[in-house]
């Protein structure tokens, strides 16, 4: 069986094997990676500019306090006249300094006399005090933006700044998501038949999707049935995708068929057992059509948990590999376990849905109370997961990996 590290691997390869760069807006472009390097295309700021309100002097005539006959007001966006010495000029924060003025003197240690026509600068003033410098950020021709980097608010906020819309980024593919199960009821439904549940993972895969990309393109087309004819039908309209991701079916069972009919489509299969607990179950590979176009499969278990931490550990890498993002496997820290009793050694590596606290001596992990791959009520009680390698037993005081979730704020214990 194919250990953890092996798979994500396998499944990173393939991610950067797949990418293709093309010009996406702005609007579009949210949790997706820059495809090339953005550079400056002029000095930032532009200009001199005031970074308060006050009064543009120059510092040699307010060496120390005095009054100075005020001579305009320059607001942002406009450009102001020559500064003569000897006068100041009322000025706006973000405003461009004026020519013969090195300095601002802010408006609270200021007071106007005369009606406005002279001003009182209570405190003497260095040059280029208050002031933001003429390319003090950045240089035209400076890289500003590597290649690689998410966009996140800040950055797509700096390339707005750049003038760049649209940007290069790394295409992303379009995805859909079909949970399968006899078993399955849609939300909002009623339940009537014994023994059925309300379907779950489809709503967990689609936004922990959107929640590496807000702009990915997530087909959900319903829930598949535990038979040939309805997988395939589901498997028409997923495959002419470029992702389809499932769950369930990947198993054992007399009726986890979702391997072999997609084997039957001419599945090349990369990966088909992780050695993790949980998640085993794991199907990856890619299906080519006679026309060439190729849908890479992933085959996530059908327990909730197990969708949830698959997804987390292959799912999200690949797509954010596949964005060219430069750390595809997310934030893993250390802290020190604390448990009540030892966490036993299974021969497989353990991901442990746990509540991560950083205090004053330092991160600490405690696994919350959790009933197995099917309790999402523990699960949402979780921050992260804990990670035993297999064969190990988890002691309180361990310093043990951790991969935080992205959702930060657990829920409230079971037993509060």
């Amino acid at each position: 069986m194919m250990t953890k590290e092996e798979a994500i691997a396998i499944i990173l390869a393939h991610g950067v094997a797949g990418r293709r760069a093309s010009e996406v807006p702005l609007s579009d472009a949210r949790g997706r990676a820059l495809a090339a390097d953005v550079s400056a295309g002029s000095d930032f700021p532009p200009f001199d500019k005031s970074t308060m309100d006050g009064y543009a002097v120059a510092a040699l005539d307010v060496a120390s306090p005095t009054i100075l006959p005020v001579s305009g007001r320059i607001v942002a966006g406009m450009e102001g006249a020559p500064l003569q010495r000897g006068t100041a000029a009322k000025i706006m924060t973000g405003a461009p300094l004026p020519p013969g003025a090195d300095a601002v003197l802010p408006v609270e240690d200021t007071a106007m006399m005369h009606g406005g026509s002279h001003v009182e600068l209570r405190r003497a003033v260095k040059p280029w005090q208050n002031v933001a410098r003429r390319g003090e950020d950045f240089r035209k021709g400076d890289v500003v933006v590597a290649r690689g980097t998410i966009m996140d608010a800040p950055v797509l906020a700096l390339l707005a700044m750049l003038g760049r819309d649209p940007v290069p980024s790394f295409t992303a593919p379009r995805v859909c998501v079909v949970p399968t199960g006899d078993e399955l009821v849609p939300p909002g439904d009623a339940i009537v038949q014994p023994g059925a549940i309300y379907e779950s993972n489809g709503t967990l895969l689609e936004s922990q999707l959107l929640e590496v990309v807000p702009s990915l393109r997530v087909t959900r087309v319903g829930i598949a049935r535990d038979n040939r004819a309805s997988l395939n039908a589901f498997f028409d309209v997923g495959l002419d995708h470029d992702v389809l991701v499932l769950s369930g079916g990947v198993s054992m069972g007399d009726l986890d068929l979702v391997g072999v009919l997609l084997k039957e489509r001419g599945l090349r299969v990369a990966i088909e057992k992780v050695s993790i607990k949980p998640g085993k179950p794991f199907l990856f590979g890619d299906v080519v059509r006679t026309d060439g176009h190729v849908c890479t499969v992933f085959g996530l278990p059908g327990n909730p948990v197990s969708s949830c931490v698959t997804m987390e550990l292959f799912v999200r890498p690949w797509l954010l590999a596949r964005l060219g993002s430069l750390a595809p496997l997310g934030a893993t820290i250390s802290a020190r376990l604390r448990v009540d009793r030892a966490i036993k050694a299974i021969p497989r590596t353990q991901h442990v849905p746990a509540t991560l606290r950083v205090g004053a001596d330092g991160a600490t992990v405690s696994p919350v109370r959790w009933n197995g791959s099917g309790d999402l009520r523990g699960l949402a009680q979780a921050n992260a997961l804990a990670v035993l390698p297999m064969g190990t037993v988890g002691q309180d005081g361990d310093v043990v990996d951790v991969i935080m979730l992205p959702r930060r704020v657990p829920l409230p214990n079971l037993d509060s």
